[in-house]
């Protein structure tokens, strides 16, 4: 073979080998871009409450964060995850912040996607992110989610929602004020009580509370490079814990994934997600039933005294 033939031949290696390079990076992009921000996974989970009276054993929470209703979160995606979750008819539903992505006009168009929710027994609750602070003042974004849907925006405070069940509320972590004793004020030790923190950091002030703490935030590191730790977003530096079951002294910490899209309009091996938290009365680790395919494993990981529960690639 002499040299002409063997340039030839490297030269068709050479583009064979570029062709499936472009088209792998093709069809992760596609599949990153255009599939997995629409493809909402819902996960199930039980969380065991001792306080939790015995006529509300069994009841269950839906749980939607993140939604950033703007430029870069598909609507489509918002209104499914609305649709899947009115469909379930949970007893309560709770939202952790970041409606918007800064704007209080998202809000007001945001509200409309809300409404099929209003019908929801215990109500729809919720608390403010980081992005729903426009000019660092969250009450434009809460008091159109709450006169145009009917959302109630906890602001460090509470509401009981049926006798024996509190839900508290805090503001976010790095662009309001928190005040956790102030969001438990007036909550009996021998009620159940359900946690609402945008940012999962917000859970040590409650630790020393019998608890459900809800968290979003992280949007579960939003693309997953297998091999690479998740991204963490502002605020969480050195935080254990990007998505799933975290238990912290007495509190039990469940962060989501999130519905939308924060930063870039991707997401890599972490689709959407809505929750569904059925409340039992008694003590244990939390259950969870989610369908894990093409999202890795799971895993078990001890961080000092706390069990924390994770998923890593």
């Amino acid at each position: 073979m002499d040299k002409t033939e063997q340039k030839r031949i490297g030269r068709r290696r050479f583009l064979k080998r570029l062709g499936m390079t472009i088209g792998v990076c093709a069809g992760v992009y596609g599949d990153a871009r255009y599939v997995e921000p629409y493809r909402i996974e819902v996960s199930r989970h039980t969380a065991f409450l001792p306080e939790l009276p015995l006529e509300l054993d069994g009841i269950v929470i839906a749980h939607l964060t993140d939604m950033h209703y703007g430029p870069i979160t598909p609507t489509k995606t918002i209104r499914d995850a609305v649709g899947i979750t009115a469909r379930e008819n949970p007893h309560l539903v709770a939202l952790t912040g970041d409606f918007v992505h800064g704007s209080i006009d998202q809000a007001v168009r945001l509200a409309p996607l809300l409404k099929p929710l209003e019908t929801v027994p215990f109500g729809v609750i919720a608390c403010l992110g980081n992005h729903d602070y426009p000019k660092y003042s969250g009450d434009g974004v809460a008091n159109a989610l709450q006169a145009r849907a009917g959302v109630r925006v906890l602001r460090n405070e509470n509401v009981i929602v049926a006798p024996g069940l509190a839900v508290a509320g805090i503001e976010d972590t790095m662009r309001g004020k928190p005040d956790t004793a102030r969001a438990f004020q007036g909550v009996s030790d021998r009620d159940a009580c359900i946690f609402l923190t945008h940012n999962p950091v917000g859970v040590w002030g409650a630790t020393r509370r019998s608890c459900v703490a809800l968290s979003g935030h992280t949007h579960g590191g939003q693309v997953r490079i297998p091999g690479f730790p998740a991204h963490r977003p502002p605020g969480m530096v050195g935080f254990p814990l990007v998505e799933g079951w975290g238990t912290f002294d007495r509190a039990k910490l469940f962060i989501s994934r999130g519905v939308g899209l924060g930063g870039v309009p991707f997401r890599f091996f972490c689709p959407p997600e809505v929750a569904f938290i059925t409340l039992k009365r008694g003590r244990g680790a939390p259950e969870t039933a989610t369908n894990l395919v093409g999202r890795g494993m799971s895993n078990v990981t001890r961080f000092g005294k706390d069990l924390i529960h994770r998923r890593y690639f």
